[in-house]
């Protein structure tokens, strides 16, 4: 899917209303297309704030693509981490004085951080944001849990496209069903989409989230052991015994510990990564949790080279090493998905399984690269217990919403020719 309005019509556009979003799934293009906006309207400020993550400021890659596009602009960038805007910082406070006494023009990469309107650092994002000249929301993906991830990205660029709290956003555009297990859910139609999409389609500047190549998908489901499942079953037993009130997060995390260093499983990913070697190929296996690449390097199972990408590691040297010396990368979700950039992989090995489909999609994109012609193959490792088809099912749903907001905001620009 891709759109893009005549480019001189889309300036225009962000000269009347201020505020749009471009949702581009390559990194560098998406820079590239984002300062040109900035560039049309560079003389109406004076200067240029742009926050992302800190993952994504401390790449060299990411500094280098806007340094490189950004090299005709006549107003200086500052650049903030999304995170260090939360609570009272030091940063949050040097950003209220800049706005306070000039004009300026705002760039939120990854417009997902601020997804949730309840964090500290969203909400002191939108206090501000209608103070800030120019608003434009860089993305490559618009939402990944559902319809109310786009409430406050849409309240960023101007609270009046909507003109409603988050309660009634959700009253208007979402309704509650009742599952197979008896919980109540808050969902999205088609139609509420669609009709949320048609509100949102004048902001909407360019969109292109298509993957050039082809992409397999492969489902391993593996059992567990009688003597694993025997485990797990009184594991999970002792843990909810004399539990007052739980915590569905702190459930999830428990049982997945029980469970995702299964036998069978270990051994059928150390045999697909070593045909993967065997082919040539290079592969990022994902995991959840830490202590899955812990336990399986105290092992000793592993019979290849690997290099680790976690939060504890210099990410630009790890992403080094694997491009140049090694064809295997074991990587926690987030730390190897969010602004890495490795295009040479084709293979992903998802290890262990997560409820946060943002963590798949970012995965994903690490190794996209424009004109790719070689496929990619996706690997999921399901062990079969109840709760891995809870986030089964809820990852088809999150990827169901997802496409059909995508096909919308696409379909909206066909009928305006």
């Amino acid at each position: 899917m891709r759109l893009c309005i005549n480019r001189q019509r889309a300036f225009d556009q962000l000269g009347l209303c201020k505020a749009g979003a471009l949702f581009i799934k390559l990194g560098a293009r998406k820079i590239e297309i984002a300062i040109e906006f900035v560039r049309s309207q560079q003389f109406k400020v004076d200067y240029i704030v742009w926050i992302a993550p800190a993952a994504f400021l401390s790449t060299k890659s990411y500094r280098a693509e806007i340094k490189k596009w950004s090299q005709s602009l006549e107003r200086k960038i500052y650049f903030y981490s999304i995170e260090s805007l939360a609570g009272t910082s030091n940063r949050l406070f040097d950003l209220q004085k800049l706005v306070d006494k000039f004009r300026i023009f705002c760039v939120v990469d990854e417009s997902l951080t601020i997804k949730n309107s309840e964090t500290g650092r969203t909400q002191n994002l939108l206090k501000i944001a209608k103070r800030f000249k120019y608003r434009l929301l860089l993305s490559g993906t618009p939402l990944t849990r559902g319809l109310t991830d786009l409430y406050a990205q849409i309240m960023f660029l101007n609270p009046k496209i909507l003109n409603m709290t988050k309660s009634q956003f959700t009253n208007m555009f979402m309704h509650r069903v009742c599952t197979q297990d008896n919980t109540h859910r808050v969902l999205s139609s088609a139609e509420e989409e669609h009709r949320l999409i048609k509100i949102l389609r004048p902001y909407i500047y360019e969109f292109d989230l298509n993957f050039d190549c082809k992409i397999n998908l492969h489902d391993f489901n593996v059992p567990l052991s009688q003597k694993e499942a025997e485990y797990y079953k009184l594991e999970k037993e002792n843990f909810l015994t004399n539990r007052g009130k739980l915590v569905f997060l702190e459930i999830v995390q428990k049982f997945q510990h029980i469970y995702t260093i299964s036998k069978e499983k270990t051994f059928a990913m150390i045999q697909l990564v070593n045909e993967i070697i065997q082919r040539g190929e290079k592969v990022i296996v994902f995991v959840k949790f830490l202590d899955e690449i812990r336990f399986l390097k105290e092992c000793k199972v592993i019979n290849f080279e690997y290099v680790e990408m976690t939060g504890n590691v210099n990410k630009n040297k790890a992403a080094e090493t694997f491009a140049n010396d090694v064809q295997v990368m074991f990587s926690t979700y987030g730390a190897g998905g969010l602004a890495m950039h490795m295009p040479f992989c084709n293979n992903i090995i998802f290890f262990s399984q997560t409820f946060d489909y943002k963590d798949k999609v970012q995965s994903i994109d690490c190794i996209y690269k424009k004109g790719k012609t070689n496929q990619l193959n996706i690997y999921n490792f399901w062990v079969q217990t109840g709760l891995e088809k809870l986030i089964r099912d809820c990852q088809q749903r999150k990827e169901n919403v997802l496409n059909n907001v995508c096909q919308y905001i696409t379909k909206e620009d066909w009928l305006s020719l």
